[in-house]
Order: structure tokens, then sequence, then C-alpha cells
């Protein structure tokens, strides 16, 4: 999308892509910690969504825009999942205790 929205490599250009780039590894990063579910995979996928869905609603504040809504709802929705794998991991554990 980046050559068809920006005629010239400029600074903006290389923001967008590089947004672009930070929410596809966020998403590798999900399906990571979905995989291999290890303390610390599952602590680094959190993180990320929590930070991608703040920086998602500063700018749908920002900018209003349809697929920035998704976005949002998107990583909101992540994040609900990994802090519900931390709790269903934290009843396993319990469970067995």
């Amino acid at each position: 999308m980046t050559t068809r929205l920006y005629a010239d490599l400029t600074v903006p250009a290389l923001w967008f892509a590089g947004t672009g780039v930070g929410v596809f590894a966020v998403g590798l990063l999900n399906l990571l910690a979905l995989r291999e579910p290890t303390g610390l995979g599952r602590v680094l996928a959190l993180a990320a969504n929590v930070m991608t869905t703040v920086l998602m609603a500063l700018l749908y504040w920002l900018h209003p825009a349809g697929q920035i809504l998704f976005g949002l709802v998107l990583f909101a929705v992540l994040t609900l999942c990994a802090l519900a794998g931390f709790a269903g991991a934290r009843s396993r554990v319990e469970a067995r205790a």
C-alpha cells in the first residue's frame, strides 16, 4: 500500500511502511506464543498486544478511519485472549497443586 499512497520515498512513507511491518511482526509474535506457550513468549505477546492496542487507540482518536478501528478491535481482542490464556494457565497450575 505504501507505493500506492506515497509517490516518493519520504519519511512519512517509511513510517507508514514501518508501521505495517510492526503490526505484521506483532501478529507473528502472537502465532509464536500460540505454538510455544512458554512464560516468556506469552509475556512478550501480551506486552506487544497491549502496546499495539494503545497505539491503535491513539491513532483512531487522531484519525478515525475504518481500517484503524478494525486494527484497534483486533488487537483489543488479542490482548483479551492473551490475558485469558494467563488466567487459564494459572488455574491449571493451581489445579495440579
